[in-house]
């Protein structure tokens, strides 16, 4: 489905009904129900989109809303988000009309635009469209796959849980002999049913999902780490989560923060901790401290 269609319409049920389920949306698009959890879940991101965990349902805040003829400040900030958003998904092949929509929209209501959102560049969806439809509809069925993955030219039988979009490419979500496997759609093809079908998804694992900040997540290993963000980057702990279940256990005096997490490899570790060099320090679990200063003796030494 186009995606700046998705987008229109997911706005246009949250500015009419100001609450909305999963269940509206899938009724309204004629979709499935996980189809229509995965937009809305895209859309959080958007100003005054916002997710009620009470009742499950996705609302806009009391302050933004689209009406009469005049775009408000508050009202842009959600189209421009939600134009950044179309142009990110979509990428080259409809970047330039959704620019030239946008100036207008923006230059129409005499409103200089001052919401930027920073985004990396995405894999073009064009590439992985049509395996994205075919496992969806796997997952739909819960039948399980076979394919060759490009990467190591193996094949492998899966059972296929969820597709993920993260840091600008998608993956899939796995089952493998017991364990969580994750594929990068753009390196998997000839993509096939084996025939055979599972029962349900693992317990947990949207909610695994929903809380990893990295693809690297584990559900099956869980270590809790410790580390100490010093005082120049410690107010960025204090204010906002970065890490999975991310907890504050002291703040020393010097005004660095001693904080804790939960990440399931020492790999998934490295990547949530290697971009707050030189500010951060591994207190513990030992291996994965070691591992990280490793891995960056050795990345110094090439």
């Amino acid at each position: 489905m186009n995606k700046l269609y998705v987008a229109l319409n997911l706005i246009r049920l949250l500015n009419e009904n100001r609450r909305v389920t999963s269940q509206m949306v899938a009724e309204d698009m004629n979709i499935s129900l996980r189809t229509a959890q995965r937009y809305l879940s895209e859309m959080s991101y958007l100003p005054g989109v916002c997710y009620d965990d009470a009742c499950h349902c996705w609302y806009m805040s009391d302050k933004y809303g689209l009406s009469e003829s005049y775009l408000k400040q508050d009202e842009l900030a959600v189209l421009s988000g939600l134009f950044d958003y179309a142009e990110n998904i979509l990428q080259n092949e409809y970047s330039g009309t959704l620019r030239r929509i946008k100036k207008k929209v923006i230059s129409a209501s005499n409103r200089e635009n001052i919401i930027r959102f920073l985004k990396g560049d995405s894999i073009d969806f064009e590439k992985i469209a049509d395996i994205f439809t075919e496992l969806e509809n796997c997952i739909l069925m819960k039948q399980e796959i076979s394919f060759v993955y490009e990467k190591n030219g193996k094949t492998y039988t899966v059972l296929p849980y969820r597709i993920i979009f993260s840091e600008g490419f998608w993956y899939l979500a796995a089952g493998k002999d017991g364990a969580i496997r994750k594929f990068s759609l753009d390196l998997m093809s000839g993509v096939k049913t084996t025939g055979k079908t599972y029962d349900s998804l693992p317990d947990g694992l949207d909610r695994e999902i929903d809380g990893a900040k990295s693809i690297f997540f584990d559900p099956h290993n869980k270590r809790d780490v410790v580390c100490l963000m010093s005082k120049d980057m410690a107010d960025y702990i204090r204010r906002k989560q970065f890490f999975p279940h991310q907890q504050t256990l002291e703040e020393p005096e010097d005004g660095s923060v001693r904080f804790g997490f939960v990440c399931g490899s020492a790999l998934e570790c490295f990547k949530l901790c290697v971009t707050w060099i030189p500010h951060i320090r591994i207190e513990s679990p030992a291996d994965f401290r070691d591992y990280f200063r490793d891995t960056l003796k050795q990345a110094s030494a090439d």
